[in-house]
């Protein structure tokens, strides 16, 4: 009697998917996608995951679907019971957790332990035709670690998550090929664009270039410098660049020439900020003409869901996160360093396309300070066992070299020296500071909101960042009425903060007068210069993220001028900045006293990172579970060594680069929401990959407790509610959603028809 993995049309099942035609192509795939780091194990995954479809009662489901039959634990069990430590425990989470998500002991449902799992799990052994492959050897990715290493439990599970991505891609993919060739749909390719192909576009942009000037001579002389070591060896490597120094094109040739020289197969840009995402997306589609549309992926939409609970495969497909099989993927720090700590199929389906490929954190610095030491962890293993390289790339570079004097104390810092040696690709990078010094920066004091509002006044364009939402709104609803005023935060839509920044270009370009007031997002690779730039006191590498937005291009005789004041607190506290940036200022303001004729030397900032992490030398992993303390590490280490379960979920909440989460919604209409016309389009789009991608122009991300409440209010509708639940939340009350400052969900208490 055959056995089968899907049904379809014929009652008669002729059209139906056997189950082995089923294993063996998500076995061949899920070996494919691994084949980095254990080919072996991938297509063991693949043969066993669905082996619980044997059981009569799944038969039956497939012609009644009221039946209801998990499937999963089967194959896990046979895993587990099948192979030694620690591979059949690896293999068994992976299997388990192919449909719920990867899971731990006590962790899911009720608690129920993972063994609890196994055990009510079928005794079933594969067909005798399934050719399982043997586990003669240690997978690639393990049997590189010395015999004796501290790191072994850290490196397994990273082994499992990496497995989890390969199978869930894997089984989702040869799924949905199935259901298009049933329905007669042609199945979906990606674009075939060689990286030697998006070189030569590199090539010929950088050959046309005008190279006048001694800051576009520099930039040259980075760009070359950094490309001519692209023959090294893939590992840890830092690109540390002045502001306007051309480090997003510098990393781009180095990233593509490297890629192209080691067999690598993408390149994965890591941007700390949505608006820059797009920025930088802008410019490698400028750059590679007319492949850059097919050859670049943004991905930094927050509507990255959880797939549908169950079995229904159709269902959780419709639900399916991006695949990240371009050759250039640009995402935020936020979706990339969540993802590589996720624990479900939707946040982890396209990990196993970050082996074999060259990753550049853009404003390394920026790294979570609070989960610093799993972070770094996780990019160490990236470069180690994946065939892959790491490119950290900043103005600022922070200290991460293991001890002192460099100043990080803790193992997962970067070695100096040794097969993941930090290599640094820009020439002489504090010669490169003096050449590009552009800016004085004043020590101010205390700056009231007045005093600041009249110094913007007054001048003739300046530029004012503050730490404070709340704050920036106040300080431009006092200087609104003055020519060329604009406002600059994450409460508007990336469709209007483009708007913004182009008209604020557009008029610097005129002469004529700017005065605009943004939070800390117009820091971190914006490409605008003002004369002058007023700082509120921060970290120290946020202001000098902000004086590269002053004289970018050198061309003020005099230089340009930073003030670096202590804002304004309010009555209430209520601009007060968050408790972590507080702490980071406090070192910033101890490290100027120390350096106030260069508050901005490679010295200073080395100082600084070197107060902030020995400060910090017992934290830097503080997630929380259920509100709770939790060290990702340390429950890593501690999973045991026989049959090391880890806890996959625990490691996923704990990981929250933002606390608390955010959430998307989508503004409609006016200036700078969705037009009603693509509404009306996004009714005939069937998955919500591409309705995500469609709106993310337009929302604001706001409090997962605040998009609750504004839902209660019936503030926001959902959007396609029967398919998508409450994922695509929909505002159209103009009152909310200011055309100058955007949505107003911090201060709710000042619109009257709101009742919280």
């Amino acid at each position: 009697m055959s056995l089968f993995a899907h049904s379809g049309h014929d009652p008669g099942k002729s059209d139906w998917e056997t189950l082995f035609d089923h294993s063996a192509a998500v076995s061949k795939t899920a070996g494919k996608n691994a084949r980095a780091f254990a080919p072996v194990l991938g297509e063991l995954a693949g043969w066993l995951h669905d082996l619980g479809k044997m059981k009569p009662r799944f038969q039956a489901r497939l012609s009644d679907p009221s039946v209801i039959e998990p499937h999963a634990a089967e194959g896990a069990r046979y895993a587990y019971e099948t192979w030694p430590n620690p591979f059949g425990a690896l293999l068994a989470q992976v299997i388990l957790g192919h449909h719920a998500g990867l899971k731990g002991e006590g962790e899911g449902e009720g608690g129920r332990l993972f063994s609890a799992r196994l055990e009510e799990a079928a005794r079933l052994a594969p067909q005798e035709d399934w050719p399982l492959p043997g586990i003669t050897a240690l997978p690639p990715v393990v049997a590189s670690l010395p015999k004796r290493d501290e790191m072994l439990n850290y490196t397994l599970q990273f082994l499992g998550r990496m497995l989890f991505s390969a199978l869930v891609d894997a089984d989702r993919s040869e799924t949905g090929a199935f259901y298009d060739r049933l329905e007669g749909r042609p199945e979906p390719a990606a674009p075939d664009i060689p990286l030697t192909a998006l070189r030569d576009r590199l090539d010929a942009y950088m050959a046309a270039r005008d190279d006048e000037g001694p800051v576009n001579a520099l930039r040259r002389r980075v760009h070359d410098h950094a490309r001519a070591q692209a023959g090294q060896a893939p590992g840890m490597f830092s690109l540390t660049v002045p502001t306007g120094g051309g480090k997003t094109l510098t990393s781009l040739g180095f990233a593509l020439d490297h890629a192209i020289a080691q067999g690598m197969d993408r390149l994965i840009f890591v941007i700390p900020y949505t608006s820059i995402v797009e920025q930088t997306a802008g410019v490698f589609r400028t750059v590679f003409g007319d492949l850059g549309e097919a050859a670049v992926l943004e991905h930094h939409s927050a509507f990255d869901w959880d797939e549908v609970k169950g079995d229904d495969e159709l269902a959780s497909l419709r639900t399916a996160a991006e695949r990240w099989d371009r050759p250039i993927i640009v995402t935020t720090a936020v979706q990339f360093l969540e993802s590589l700590h996720a624990a479900r199929g939707s946040r982890c389906r396209k990990l196993h396309r970050i082996a074999r490929a060259v990753v550049v954190l853009d404003e390394a610095q920026t790294l979570p300070h609070h989960l610093l030491r799993p972070s770094l962890a996780a990019l160490k293993e990236l470069a180690r066992g994946y065939h892959g390289s790491v490119v950290l790339c900043t103005a600022t570079q922070p200290a991460l070299l293991k001890g002192e004097p460099d100043g990080f104390p803790c193992p997962e810092g970067l070695e100096r020296d040794g097969p993941l040696a930090l290599r640094e690709l820009a020439p002489d990078p504090a010669g490169l500071y003096d050449a590009l010094r552009r800016v004085r920066v004043d020590l101010a004091g205390r700056i009231d909101n007045a005093g600041l509002a009249a110094g913007l006044a007054a001048a003739p364009s300046g530029l004012a960042i503050l730490n404070n939402r709340k704050q920036a709104r106040a300080v431009y609803d006092l200087i609104r009425d003055c020519p060329g005023a604009a406002h600059l935060s994450t409460n508007m839509t990336a469709r209007h903060r483009r708007g913004v920044l182009d008209q604020v270009r557009a008029r610097l370009a005129a002469g004529e007068p700017v005065r605009l007031v943004s939070t800390s997002l117009i820091e971190a690779g914006v490409d605008i210069s003002f004369p002058v730039v007023w700082r509120a006191l921060a970290g120290l590498d946020s202001i000098a993220q902000a004086a590269g937005r002053c004289n970018r291009e050198g061309r003020l005789v005099e230089g340009g001028r930073v003030v670096v004041f202590e804002a304004e607190r309010g009555e209430q506290g209520e601009f007060a900045p968050p408790a972590g940036l507080q702490q980071l200022a406090d070192a910033a303001a101890r490290v100027l006293g120390k350096h106030i004729d260069d508050p901005l030397s490679l010295d200073a900032v080395r100082d600084y990172f070197r107060d902030i992490y020995w400060t910090r030398a017992h934290g830097m992993d503080d997630g929380k579970v259920g509100g709770k303390p939790f060290q990702i590490l340390k429950s890593i280490t501690d999973s045991g060594d026989r049959r090391p379960i880890f806890p996959y979920a625990s490691i996923a909440e704990a990981y929250q680069i933002i606390e608390g989460g955010a959430l998307p919604v989508v503004v409609l209409g006016g200036d700078w929401g969705l037009p009603e016309a693509e509404l009306e389009a996004l009714r005939y789009i069937s998955s919500a990959g591409g309705i995500a991608r469609r709106l993310q122009s337009y929302q604001v991300q706001v409090p997962e407790g605040v998009r609750r409440r504004m839902l209660g209010e019936g503030l926001v509708r959902p959007f396609r509610q029967a398919e998508f639940g409450d994922q695509f939340l929909l505002l159209d009350q103009p009152g909310i959603y200011d055309a100058d400052t955007g949505l107003r969900w911090d201060d709710f208490g000042d619109l009257g028809f709101l009742s919280f």
